[in-house]
This record gives structure tokens, sequence and C-alpha cells, in this order.
């Protein structure tokens, strides 16, 4: 990446943002709706891993002469985070907890549908997988882990054969089974709502995760 500030440093910038929102809406939705207080959870969350970014502009608190460092750092950060505080929400309060963040993942994925369809072309699956890449975060553009392995008219495949999500997720000992249910609820549910006219499919094969959106 350039040393300097552009349109793919905004773009992964407001991905890792999404992604801390849904951690503050993880936390905010368990404490009320199971009427509870978690800032144990929370308070060694951010001691133990990190804090959240300062609420400020990119320009404002980015390394500019580290700009792929200080992204790459941001996406640890906020990925090991979200494990363990997810993984410590299931271990306290079971599937009570869990259907909480399920809801809250399911949630976060309409209001992103909802936006894509305001602000992108969402009528193909190739547009939709487009669109789905502007909110879903998949580490740095760098990394290009998805594999195409179909591009037709009514259907989209793409593998992964190298996951960059597990690792965070092991490193607090937090169940990667936890983790692919999760990015397939959200996913699924932004396909479902971005353009009804297609669905989304998740199978892992000999280790490698198949993705599938198709039409209806």
């Amino acid at each position: 990446m350039s040393r300097f500030l552009g349109p793919i440093h905004h773009w992964l910038f407001n991905k890792i943002r999404s992604n801390e929102e849904l951690e503050l809406n993880i936390i905010d939705n368990v404490q009320t709706r199971l009427n509870v207080n978690i800032d144990d959870i929370v308070s060694a969350s951010r001691t133990q891993i990190g804090d959240i970014m300062e609420d400020k502009n990119l320009e404002e608190i980015i390394d500019t002469d580290n700009i792929h460092g200080w992204l790459q750092e941001k996406i640890t950060l906020v990925e090991t985070r979200q494990a363990y505080i997810i993984k410590n929400i299931v271990d306290k309060f079971e599937d009570k907890g869990l259907d909480i963040i399920k809801e809250t993942y399911k949630d976060q994925a309409i209001k992103c549908a909802n936006d894509a369809k305001l602000n992108s072309d969402v009528s193909s699956p190739e547009d939709i997988y487009k669109a789905l890449n502007n909110y879903i975060l998949d580490g740095m553009p760098c990394d290009n882990v998805n594999n195409m392995t179909a591009n037709e008219e009514d259907r989209l495949e793409w593998k992964v054969a190298r996951c960059l999500h597990k690792g965070y997720w092991e490193k607090v000992g937090a169940s990667t089974e936890v983790l692919y249910e999760l990015r397939k609820i959200w996913i699924e549910n932004f396909v479902q709502n971005v353009n009804e006219d297609y669905k989304y499919e998740f199978k892992i094969e000999d280790g490698i995760m198949v993705h599938e959106i198709k039409n209806n």
C-alpha cells in the first residue's frame, strides 16, 4: 500500500469501523436483553487485546509512515477482541447469549444490505459479491484469499483455502464453529435482503470453504 491515503484505505477503515460497531452492538444487546452487566468481559478484552479506535476521521489517527501496518494491526485487534467477547458471552450465558449475538449479526447484515441497495448495483451475483465486500471484513486487499471459481449469469462461487479469521479465534480459545456460523448468518442475510432473487449457501469441503450466491 502507498504511504499516502487513498480510497482503498478509507474503504478498509470503514469496514474495520463496521466491525467495531458490531462489537458494541453485541455488548449493548446482551446487556439490555439479558439485563446483565458484562463490563468485566469488555474491560478484559480491551486490557488484554487492545481498545477500539478513537472516534475520529482516518486522517487524524492513522500512522501515515506505516499505513499498511496500522490498518493490519486494527484488523487484528478488532477480530481478536470480538472473538474474545463472543467466547466469554457464550461461556457465561450459553445459548441465550449466542442467540442474541446471532440476532445482532443478522440485524447488521440487513442494515448493510439496505445501504448497498441505495448505493450499489446489486442486480447480478457478481454485483452482489462486489457489494458484499464493501462491508464484510476479509483481511487486507493484498491477502487476496478469495478464489472465484464460477461467475455465471445466475450463479457465482468463490472458494477460500486459507481462513484469515480462524487464527484470531483460536488465539483466544473461541470456537471456529461459532465463527463460521456467525459469518454464514451475516452473509446469508445480506444476500437475501440486498436482492430477494438470490440466496447464499456455504459449505466446507476437504478443508476448503465454498461460498455460493445463486438464483432462488
